[in-house]
C-alpha cells in the first residue's frame, strides 16, 4: 500500500513538472524558440564575382523572411495578447481567417527577431539569398543577370555550370580602369551629342579583358557589329608584307582619286579631299591613305584568289565568335566569296563590306601589338587563353613601330599627352543603312591602339557612334583612352576630409559623392574589395550597414546610389 502511494505521488509530481515544462516551451518569449530555416533555393550560394583585384562585382546577400503561425498563436490563447502588435502592420480584416502571416524581410537575423517582440515563439524565419549587382560603369550590360537577361558574363557562367563550381570567380576586369574608362566615354558621348559609344581594354600579352564599357542600353561590344573603316588597314598591310606582296620601302602615288580596275564602277578618294603625293608604306599608314591601301589590295588580288583573302580574314578572327565568356556574342558579317562583288576586296581594304564586332576587332589588332600572336579574349583571370600566330614577329614589330607616329605626326595627335605616349590607328566609318547604302552624314569614330608605346601592357579600342560636329576618329575617339589611362595611373588616394571618422565603426556616408564615400569607408577600416556599389547615380542615397555599426561584424558594405536632381 505504501509502495502504491509512493508510485502515485511520483506520477503526480512528474505530471506537474511536465505541465510546467509545457508552459515554458509554449509561453516563454525566449528567442530560442524562433525556428530559422534555409530555404531550398535552386541557385543557393552561387559564386561571388570579383574583379582581378578582388573588388566585389556580384555577391550573395542573405535575406531573412519572417512568417507568423497565427493558428498556433490562437491555440495557445496568445492572439489577443499580441493583437496590438499585429495591428501595427495588419488591419482586423486582413488578419481574419489567416493561418499564416507574412511579417517582413530583414537584412539580418537579429533584426528579424527584434521585429517580433513577444511573438518570437510563434514565428518561423526563412533564409533566402539575393544576388546584389554592381550596376555602375555599364556593368549591367556587361555582367548582366543570369535570371533576367539573355546576355552577359553571368549568363554564360551560369549556363556552363561555372557559378556552382567555386565560391568565388575572379574576373579579368579591373574595376578602377572600368570606372575611368566609363566616365571618359560617357563624357565624350554627352559633349559630342553622340548616339552611344563602346570601349574595350585588353591585356596585350594575355588577352584578358581589363575593361569593357558600352554607353548603350545593350552591349555593342559583343552583340553588334560595325564596319571598321581605316582601323582594318594595319591588318591588310601586315598581310601584304608577310606574303612579300609589297616591301616596306615600296612607294605608292596618292592622287585625289583612283579607279582600281577599268571595268569597275568604283572610285577611291582620299578623305582629305586632295592627293597626298608619293608615300611609302609607313607614311601611308600614318596618314591613313585610302589610295595606297586600295593599290595594295590590287596587288593582293593579282597574287591570290578571293577565297584566299576570305580564309586569311577568317584566320585573323573575323566572321566567327571569339568565344569570350559572354552569352549573346555574335559572329559578325563576313560573306563567303561566292557572294562577293568585284569591288568587295577593295571595300574590305577600306574597312567596308565587312561587319566586325568590337571584340573581334580589338582581338585581331592585339595580335599585331603582341608580336603577331593572337590570344583568345577572356573574362576569367585564372584562365590561360589559347594562342596562335597569325602575323610574323618581324612585320608585327614594324607595324607597331610605325603606329607610334600616329599620335605624334599622324591622324591621332589629340591622343598625345606629355609623358604618355600612345600608339595606334584611327578610323572613321560611314554608317551603312540596310538597302540604302551609306549615310554621308552619320559616322562611327574609331581609335585602336596600345599603351604605353614601348613594351605595351594594354591594347584598346574606342568607338563613338555618330558624334555631332567633329567626327574623325583622331578628334573624337583618340583622346578618350589617353584621359582614362592618365587618371588610372594617377594617385587619387589623397582626398582630404574634415569629418570625424572612428576606426572600425561604420561612418555616415549618405549624401556623399561616390569617390568620397569610398574613401571614408577605407579610412574607417573597410577593405576596398568589400565595397559594392549599386545604382547608376552620382551620390550615396542609402548605405548598408547603417551608421554606427561595428565594421568587424559585417562582410559586405553596400552603397546604393542616386542621381543628383
Amino acid at each position: 500500500m505504501k509502495f502504491k502511494y509512493s508510485l502515485t505521488q511520483m506520477i503526480f509530481i512528474l505530471g506537474y513538472l511536465g505541465l510546467i515544462l509545457f508552459g515554458v516551451i509554449f509561453n516563454s518569449p525566449s528567442e530560442s524558440n524562433v525556428k530559422t530555416t534555409v530555404n531550398n533555393q535552386k541557385d543557393y550560394n552561387l559564386a561571388t564575382l570579383v574583379d582581378n583585384k578582388g573588388h566585389f562585382l556580384v555577391y550573395n546577400k542573405n535575406k531573412y523572411e519572417v512568417w507568423i503561425d497565427l493558428e498556433f498563436m490562437k491555440k495557445r490563447n496568445e492572439y489577443w495578447n499580441n493583437k496590438s502588435t499585429l495591428n501595427s502592420k495588419y488591419s482586423d480584416d486582413e488578419l481574419e481567417n489567416k493561418k499564416f502571416l507574412f511579417w517582413g524581410v530583414y537584412d539580418t537575423e537579429e533584426e528579424a527577431k527584434e521585429s517580433l517582440g513577444d511573438m518570437r515563439r510563434f514565428a518561423n524565419i526563412y533564409v533566402n539569398q539575393e544576388r546584389v549587382y554592381n550596376n555602375l560603369f555599364s556593368y549591367d550590360s556587361l555582367i548582366g543577370n543570369y535570371k533576367t537577361t539573355q546576355y552577359g558574363i553571368e549568363k554564360y557562367l551560369h549556363e556552363n555550370g561555372l557559378l556552382k563550381e567555386k565560391s568565388t570567380i575572379r574576373l579579368s576586369l579591373d574595376n578602377e580602369l572600368q570606372n575611368y574608362l566609363y566616365y571618359e566615354l560617357k563624357k565624350t558621348v554627352e559633349e559630342k551629342k553622340a548616339n552611344g559609344a563602346v570601349a574595350i581594354v585588353m591585356d596585350t600579352k594575355t588577352g584578358k579583358i581589363r575593361a569593357s564599357v558600352s554607353i548603350y542600353p545593350w552591349n555593342l561590344g559583343y552583340m553588334g557589329y560595325i564596319e571598321p573603316g581605316s582601323t582594318l588597314k594595319p591588318m591588310i598591310y601586315a598581310l601584304a608584307l608577310d606574303e612579300k606582296i609589297i616591301t616596306e620601302n615600296e612607294k605608292f602615288e596618292s592622287t585625289y582619286n583612283y579607279k582600281p580596275e577599268e571595268d569597275l564602277n568604283f572610285i577611291v578618294t582620299e578623305s582629305e579631299g586632295y592627293g597626298l603625293g608619293e608615300l611609302n608604306i609607313r607614311d601611308a599608314l600614318i596618314l591613313s591613305s585610302n589610295i595606297s591601301i586600295a593599290k595594295v589590295m590590287k596587288k593582293i588580288k593579282e597574287e591570290f584568289s578571293n577565297e584566299w583573302i576570305y580564309e586569311r580574314l577568317i584566320s585573323m578572327g573575323f566572321g566567327t565568335k571569339t568565344d569570350a565568356e559572354f552569352k549573346g556574342e555574335i559572329d559578325g558579317v563576313l560573306k563567303y566569296p561566292d557572294n562577293w562583288y568585284s569591288i568587295t576586296p577593295y571595300q574590305i581594304a577600306l574597312g567596308q563590306g565587312i561587319g566586325v564586332t568590337p571584340i573581334q576587332l580589338i582581338s585581331t589588332f592585339n595580335s599585331l601589338v603582341n608580336n603577331g600572336i593572337y590570344k583568345e579574349p577572356t573574362f576569367l583571370e585564372n584562365k590561360e587563353s589559347e594562342a596562335r600566330r597569325i602575323f610574323s614577329e618581324e612585320i608585327s614589330e614594324k607595324l607597331v613601330e610605325w603606329m607610334n607616329y600616329v599620335t605624334i605626326s599622324g591622324t591621332a595627335k589629340l591622343a598625345y599627352r606629355e609623358g604618355m605616349l600612345i600608339g595606334g590607328k584611327t578610323g572613321t566609318a560611314q554608317k551603312a543603312i540596310a538597302g540604302e547604302g551609306y549615310n554621308e552624314e552619320a559616322y562611327y569614330s574609331l581609335f585602336e591602339g596600345y599603351y604605353p608605346a614601348t613594351n605595351p601592357r594594354y591594347t584598346f579600342l574606342v568607338i563613338v557612334d555618330n558624334p555631332q560636329g567633329e567626327f574623325y576618329g583622331g578628334e573624337v575617339a583618340a583622346p578618350v583612352v589617353t584621359e582614362a589611362f592618365y587618371k588610372y595611373e594617377k594617385d587619387f588616394s589623397n582626398l582630404e576630409t574634415k569629418k570625424i571618422i572612428f576606426k572600425n565603426v561604420m561612418p555616415n556616408i549618405e549624401g556623399m559623392y561616390i569617390h568620397e564615400a569610398v574613401n571614408f569607408l577605407i579610412s574607417a577600416g573597410v577593405s576596398k574589395n568589400d565595397i559594392i556599389i549599386t545604382g547608376n547615380g552620382d551620390y550615396v542615397e542609402e548605405q548598408y550597414p547603417k551608421p554606427g555599426v561595428l565594421i568587424d561584424k559585417n562582410r559586405y558594405f553596400q552603397i546604393k546610389t542616386a542621381k543628383m536632381e
